[in-house]
């Protein structure tokens, strides 16, 4: 299922190793659990070119995507609604409300994101195999391809697109080169495109290391961006981040082909960047020794709190399974009675299930710690313990 990735964004194989992460859990698991499941060794590695981070191998997409296991939807996410909000917001400052012809959400997901762009364009298409079941057909004037972009001809199966789109997919890519190389090759030559991603420096500033896990290849910030899309022939034209973004933050970035050549990006001190991240892994590393010695002295009963998808590294950092806890309680009601392949907690709905007057909680869901603590308070809990500092 391992395939080693001998090569960075820059085309370059020269690596340290910042983190090893042996028998590394898949997150997003959702299903009996299994204990038969195992994880995979992973690394965090710095190209020592460009100081671009990425994971040193990559598991099978035909392993992370496969329906019965990928579970995110953007619209089931009450916090993707406000993050989508917040990139309507700007590309609506970068584009000034301009009409364009033809737009194409690359990872458009479940299509929640395309139905508030599509009234900026005469012609409107997703790009995304999780949408494989509805592949060719038409759905709220969107049409969808549920295929990956590399096997996509955006100059012919669909109009070609003048304004491209593209929300935490660049993370997922293989080679993300390769892609942006396509679309300057096949899209309109004054297309603009306006991507978000975790932002990697927000990741690291926040101790959000959890938020490393093997669907996400790459772990950009502006200036290794800024830095492939000035190799790929591009020109940045503005960013913006959203601290209250997914995975500790996120940054948006709008740029286009280049109609002549562009200075070069301020270069990046490898051996600092490599010196800030090594300090920040081992803070955070002490931390969840600690978090984790504190889990098993809560008084109990224990009790987790939000269903996140990234459970399983959350317990892989804390040297835990939660199998201490009596439940992850959650105030979805399609969640109520969800488990997860390869941890071994049972998710209740908080309308089926009241725990009793001072018990204890640790918060699960990292992404969305400050409405949940608000929630427990209204428990009467003896003790709240959040992993993270938030």
């Amino acid at each position: 299922m391992l395939e080693l990735q001998i090569r960075n964004v820059d085309n370059t194989n020269g690596f340290y190793s910042l983190w090893k992460l042996p028998g590394f859990p898949v997150t997003e698991q959702i299903g009996p659990y299994l204990s038969s499941i195992h994880g995979y060794d992973q690394e965090l590695v710095i190209c020592t070119q460009s100081g671009h981070v990425q994971l040193k191998y990559q598991l099978s997409p035909d392993l992370l995507y496969e329906s019965s296991n990928y579970s995110y939807r953007t619209s089931e996410s009450l916090k993707a609604g406000r993050d989508l909000l917040f990139f309507k917001n700007f590309v609506s400052k970068i584009t000034e409300d301009s009409q364009f012809f033809s737009v194409v959400d690359i990872g458009g997901n479940d299509l929640t994101l395309s139905k508030l762009i599509r009234s900026s364009a005469q012609h409107c298409a997703v790009i995304d195999p999780v949408c494989s079941s509805i592949d060719g057909q038409t759905v709220d004037n969107i049409y969808v391809l549920g295929r990956l972009v590399e096997n996509v001809d955006l100059s012919s199966d669909i109009e070609p697109p003048d304004l491209v789109i593209c929300r935490h997919t660049l993370e997922h890519f293989s080679d993300p080169r390769q892609v942006i190389n396509q679309c300057f090759q096949q899209c309109h030559p004054d297309c603009l495109y306006v991507v978000e991603i975790p932002c990697f420096e927000s990741l690291v500033e926040g101790l959000r290391f959890d938020a490393i896990f093997h669907q996400h290849y790459h772990y950009f910030d502006l200036k290794t961006l800024k830095q492939l899309i000035w190799e790929c022939g591009g020109e940045y034209i503005d960013h913006s981040y959203n601290y209250q973004g997914s995975c500790g933050g996120a940054l948006l970035i709008a740029f286009k082909k280049a109609a002549q050549p562009q200075p070069q990006p301020i270069r990046i001190d490898i051996e600092d960047r490599i010196a800030y991240i090594e300090r920040r892994i081992k803070l955070y590393t002490q931390q969840m020794e600690v978090m984790g010695t504190l889990l098993q002295q809560l008084p109990e009963p224990v009790y987790g709190y939000g269903a996140g998808l990234m459970i399983a590294t959350l317990g892989y950092h804390l040297r835990t399974d939660f199998s201490n806890l009596i439940c992850v309680l959650d105030d979805d009601p399609s969640k109520d009675d969800m488990t997860y392949k390869n941890v071994p907690v049972k998710v209740k709905f908080t309308g089926n299930e009241t725990p009793p007057p001072n018990s204890s909680y640790i918060i699960t869901s990292l992404e969305n710690i400050r409405p949940i603590y608000r929630r427990i308070q209204d428990l009467t809990p003896r003790r709240v313990l959040i992993p993270i500092v938030c």
